[in-house]
């Protein structure tokens, strides 16, 4: 047995690295980490502990306690050190020394975050083997050393010298180590200590789902209810994940404790974005962002149902990256919304943005990075109640928001059955105007047909007079020509030619006063029936050089060796006029034909040194057109000046005129294009009649004209 100890003591490498563990358990022995000397009933050991990362979690107890590990194990600089979601195992070393030797003190080892899966504790025994303790919390409360929700170990007996700890940790869930040495008494009191804010916070969350759940139940309106399942679902995770309540009263729930919490924070993510759909009515009020949010509830739908099948890792990676992403969504949606209009918004930004804050501080605090403190060990339950407080008054401000939605959909109903009464008031109104009209109307038409009437009558009168007359007349003649004929000899013949020559003169007179009577029923028609007629930008000079055209010639067809002297004063780069060219023309001819008509009788007076003239004029003047048809005629006689407009009255001889012309020519200027026909007269000196227009911008004249 010796011989290979004294052969392993030659070779110098065995000999120094046995002298380097000697050193370095005398340093332990000489120098613990932690001094239990009963002058306080609680240690915290945090800053005093050597931190070796295992990622191959292969390493055992034998390995990490050799003497080439010891400069494998790094001091840890944070209280409690904390390392995030990992999948390496971490080994814990620290050295105590136990001074108090009080019986009544009975000391223990406390790991105090309940949801560390595996926390193996190994002591160093003073012949180099080890005390081994196994905990964490997927072992069954019966089996656990100490029966608590946090994972607590006996110290061994007190010894002369420092005793080395390794502490063995291995989860799927945060890695934290928050390493005590305290009294039994104090870890039941520390441990009650800690649920208090805990309670708390659990009676917040039932107030606010009682209190909502009731106007769930009241308004009907689903947001109460996807916020009440949100509180529900949520809060719940927080309880479990972060208090490690569920331990305390589900002791051998370890294994499914892990997977619980995750499937309840997906389902709080669903119900929260649900939420956040109802309360800022983003279906209507940002519906692009809306197809966005229901993307999102089935991610988190689809999330909650792998939650219970995939390990709970890659669930907690799911979960924080559905968590980083939704928590700026609806920041931006929350933001949209208010920016929009709908006040309510900013209740559900302020408290969104508090939770967000908090999730954000939570990694900083565990670096060591803020100050330990009770807000920084309890970031996400205050900001969670911040949040959920602040969530139920906006949800109370949109009860005020409903109500005055309410009082302005009543208002907005009293006003439109104003409106309706008002409409069907005026609407009545209207029809009673409408058919005042139509019977001033009728009664205009009665009493023009009554005019007409009495026209026709004198008018048709004379001719249909002659029409018998001669008629009858041709019967007695025709009756003398036969008695004649049947006894007069052929000398007669001379008498036989006269006859007949009376017979023509008779037939002609019945056809001149036929074609009379046929004229004016024709213009009884043209003034009783109104022929619709395209408008048309017109260049007015133009069209009045057609129509003196037509005049002068129908003028020289008729009356040879008369001449009339036309003086035309057109004003140029005359604006064009929107007009009925064909109504228009017709006017201008009976104006025309008539001023050639007075010009025509007054010759045949034979006045000496009298030239018949006929002077037709245009003038652009305050956005109107003026036309002037002036001559030296006979002029109109004071007495009928005021009959001049009137259907049938004419100042012309029997046969020469029907007293249609003006009356057509008035309807047309004045009805057909909201224009004025005026005259001014002077009896044997001649007559003036000016025609206004109205003419368009000058905007609307460049437009029409031609390119």
């Amino acid at each position: 047995m010796l011989n290979p100890m004294v052969k392993c003591l030659r070779r110098p490498k065995t000999i120094a690295l046995f002298l380097f563990f000697i050193s370095v358990s005398a340093s332990f022995a000489a120098q613990p980490d932690v001094v239990v000397d009963g002058t306080q009933d609680i240690w915290h050991v945090g800053q005093s502990l050597f931190v070796l990362e295992d990622e191959s979690r292969a390493l055992t107890i034998g390995d990490v306690s050799r003497a080439e590990f010891a400069h494998r194990f790094i001091r840890s600089s944070m209280d409690p050190p904390t390392y995030g979601f990992s999948r390496s195992a971490y080994w814990v070393r620290f050295s105590y020394l136990r001074k108090d030797l009080a019986p009544e003190r009975r000391w223990v080892l406390a790991v105090m975050d309940a949801p560390l899966e595996h926390v193996d504790v190994y002591f160093q025994r003073p012949d180099g083997s080890f005390d081994v303790r196994r905990g964490g919390s997927q072992v069954p409360w019966a089996r656990r050393e100490v029966a608590h929700r946090f994972h607590a170990f006996h110290l061994p007996e007190a010894s002369p010298e420092p005793v080395t700890v390794y502490i063995r940790v291995q989860t799927s869930s945060l890695m934290k180590l928050p390493v005590e040495i305290l009294t039994g008494d104090k870890l039941t009191r520390v441990a009650a200590s800690l649920l208090v804010p805990w309670w708390i916070y659990a009676g917040i969350l039932a107030s606010m789902v009682l209190f909502n759940a009731v106007l769930y139940v009241f308004l009907k309106d689903r947001a109460y209810l996807y916020y009440v399942l949100y509180i529900v679902f949520f809060g719940h995770f927080i309880l479990l994940r972060f208090s490690g309540i569920g331990y305390e009263y589900l002791p051998d729930g370890g294994p499914w404790l892990v997977r619980i919490p995750q499937s309840l924070a997906h389902l709080g993510g669903l119900f929260v974005v649900l939420f956040a759909r109802s309360f800022l009515h983003t279906s209507r009020t940002v519906p692009k962002l809306d197809r966005l949010l229901r993307v999102w509830v089935a991610a988190c739908g689809v999330s909650m149902l792998l939650a219970a099948f995939v390990p709970v890792r890659m669930s907690l990676i799911i979960g924080n990256t559905l968590a980083l992403v939704s928590g700026p969504l609806l920041l931006v949606v929350s933001i949209v919304v208010w920016r929009r209009g709908f006040q309510p918004a900013r209740f559900f930004l302020a408290g969104w943005s508090t939770l967000c804050l908090a999730v954000v501080l939570v990694p900083i605090s565990n670096q060591g990075w803020l100050p330990a403190s009770f807000v920084t060990r309890h970031l996400v339950m205050i900001g969670s109640s911040v949040e959920m407080i602040l969530f139920a008054l906006a949800l109370a401000n949109r009860i005020n928001e409903a109500r005055k939605e309410s009082e302005a959909a009543r208002r907005q109903a009293l006003e439109g059955e104003l409106y309706r009464l008002r409409s069907i008031e005026l609407r009545q109104a209207n029809e009673e105007i409408l058919r005042k009209q139509e019977q001033l109307v009728q009664a205009e038409k009665l009493a023009s047909m009554g005019q007409l009437a009495a026209g026709i009558a004198h008018e048709i009168k004379n001719p249909l007079n002659f029409v018998n007359n001669f008629s009858l007349s041709l019967v007695d003649m025709t009756d003398e020509l036969l008695q004649e004929l049947k006894s007069l000899p052929a000398d007669k013949q001379a008498d036989l030619e006269v006859l007949a020559s009376d017979f023509r003169q008779t037939a002609q007179k019945i056809a001149e006063h036929g074609k009379r009577a046929d004229g004016i029923v024709r213009s009884m028609l043209e003034h009783s029936t109104v022929r619709p007629g395209a408008r048309s930008m017109v260049d007015l000079n133009r069209l009045i050089e057609n129509h003196i055209g037509l005049v002068l010639q129908d003028t020289k067809g008729q009356r040879s060796g008369f001449h009339v002297s036309v003086e035309r004063v057109l004003e140029p780069g005359l604006p064009l006029v929107e007009v009925i060219p064909q109504e228009l023309g017709r006017a201008l001819l009976n104006l025309l034909l008539n001023a050639f008509h007075a010009v025509g009788e007054q010759h045949k007076k034979g006045l000496s040194g009298y030239v018949p003239a006929v002077r037709i004029s245009t003038l652009h003047q305050d956005g109107r057109v003026v036309i002037r048809i002036q001559d030296n005629g006979t002029g109109i006689p004071a007495a009928v000046r005021e009959k001049i407009f009137e259907p049938f009255f004419t100042t012309k001889r029997p046969g020469e005129g029907i007293g249609l012309g003006l009356s057509l020519s008035h309807g047309i200027i004045t009805k057909r294009h909201a224009g004025t026909l005026e005259f001014d007269s002077t009896e044997n000196e001649g007559t003036t009649f000016a025609i206004t227009l109205p003419s368009p911008p000058e905007a609307a004249v460049r437009q029409d004209l031609p390119r």
